[in-house]
């Protein structure tokens, strides 16, 4: 009997803890969110080119192989998309289009990019697409007489036939090119990313022979390209002051200008000027090599100030800069530019002319470097003095932050506005620093119109 109502008792708590168990699942279950679409099918179903022979897909790259047969001869390739409903492809300006079809220029251009994003903004993702054929480009050198500089070498190629996207394959960086001399067997290569631009080569200055060279181009998964007969002939050179962050130059200095290609027997001259010196000074330029020339001594007759620096092959100028000449570094102006901030990497070398109401912006240095949320002080930034004799007017500096995304920093630029009313003439430009100190004036007088 005990035995018996054990068992019952036992029976009646296991029934209550299976209530228990199930309790939570009384009530309607919630609705699945919708998840991102994260992987290349979710955004495109297909891809397809009219006339194409073969299409793979590399999903570690997520680009498309597009093989074209050597008959194929279409200057645009029509790509097109097989979409899924919520998916829209991206144009130029960040938009969703209801476009499915791509018309691209392959020819010896980088591979075709595209950005396909799901339609509620919830996921995007990138395509590449290349393009490649197996038969020997068909390849016409325009000019087999080229010449060289610092900037390279231009080779006038033209794309006839046969010739795909550079590169023609995720896993290429792009042809190679190489020229030999069959006389000594001396070769130099590279490897090209954009074949229509200026090719830098190594010991460019050892093709400036009488010999005639060979020209060969190595496309992926094709039949070599060559040329024969190549000349290479000395062009102008191109110089740049060196290191090209230095701007104060003390008189015991060295003023280095690099480019090329020089010769050692070339005349080599550099000449300072400014609006404010009367006659401009030149100066002797020594050949260190192929691709440098030094002033190793800065004149003494030049008094403290910003210069114009202009170098001469011979009678040819090859190129312009400017510098600050003193005893010791110093408040002063580097540069001043109207147009795009981007310029703040080069030195303005041309004459300042501006309208009444004109913005522009200075460069003062030392510059103040920070991160990229440095909060930089205003005050810190010059006003512009501008002198003439009929008028002064101080600019008060509003604050630009620079960042340079190469580099990883940001400094601050002055912005200034010209007064609408300012009288036309030829103004003296200086800048005046909190500790009241007016720097020399600017190389160049402003114009104003």
């Amino acid at each position: 009997m005990k035995k018996s109502i054990y068992l019952i008792l036992l029976l009646v708590a296991l029934i209550s803890g299976c209530k228990k168990d199930k309790d939570p699942e009384v009530g309607p279950k919630p609705e699945p969110q919708a998840e991102n679409p994260t992987k290349a099918g979710e955004f495109l179903k297909g891809l397809n080119v009219t006339g194409a022979q073969q299409i793979t897909f590399d999903s570690t790259s997520n680009s498309y192989m597009v093989s074209l047969p050597d008959t194929y001869s279409e200057q645009q390739a029509e790509v097109k998309l097989s979409l899924h409903s919520n998916i829209g492809l991206v144009n130029q300006n960040g938009e969703i289009t209801k476009d499915s079809i791509i018309r691209f220029t392959y020819q010896g251009a980088g591979p075709l990019m595209f950005e396909l994003r799901e339609k509620a903004n919830r996921g995007t993702f990138f395509f590449n697409v290349y393009f490649n054929f197996s038969g020997k480009p068909n390849i016409t050198l325009l000019s087999k007489e080229l010449p060289i500089n610092a900037q390279g070498i231009n080779f006038p190629l033209r794309f006839e036939a046969k010739v795909g996207s550079i590169p023609s394959s995720p896993n290429q960086a792009g042809p190679i090119l190489r020229v030999v001399n069959p006389k000594t067997g001396f070769s130099t290569e590279t490897v090209v990313y954009n074949i229509e631009g200026r090719i830098g080569l190594e010991k460019t200055e050892a093709l400036l022979t009488s010999d005639p060279y060979r020209l060969e181009i190595l496309f992926y998964n094709q039949e070599p390209v060559v040329f024969e007969g190549i000349k290479f002939i000395r062009d102008t050179p191109i110089v740049t002051v060196w290191p090209t962050y230095k701007f104060q130059y003390t008189r015991k200095d060295t003023v280095a200008a690099t480019g090329g290609i020089f010769i050692p027997e070339g005349k080599y001259t550099v000449t300072f000027s400014s609006d404010f010196l009367e006659k401009p000074v030149t100066a002797a330029m020594r050949v260190n090599d192929h691709s440098k020339i030094s002033l190793d001594k800065i004149p003494a007759n030049l008094e403290e100030g910003v210069y114009l620096l202009s170098f001469y092959e011979k009678d040819k100028l090859i190129g312009k800069n400017s510098v600050y000449v003193g005893n010791f570094e110093t408040n002063c102006l580097e540069t001043i530019w109207k147009g795009s901030i981007e310029k703040t990497h080069e030195r303005n070398t041309l004459p300042l002319s501006l309208n009444r109401g004109d913005e522009f912006y200075t460069k003062s240095q030392p510059l103040d470097y920070g991160s990229g949320n440095t909060n930089f002080d205003v005050n810190r930034l010059p006003r512009l003095r501008l002198k003439s004799a009929a008028k002064t007017v101080d600019l008060a500096p509003e604050l630009v932050v620079y960042y340079w995304g190469i580099a990883g920093v940001s400094y601050p630029l002055g912005k200034y506005k010209l007064p609408a009313d300012l009288p036309v003439g030829k103004y003296t430009v200086t800048g005046v620093y909190t500790n009241r100190y007016e720097s020399k004036p600017y190389w160049s007088k402003m114009e104003v119109k």
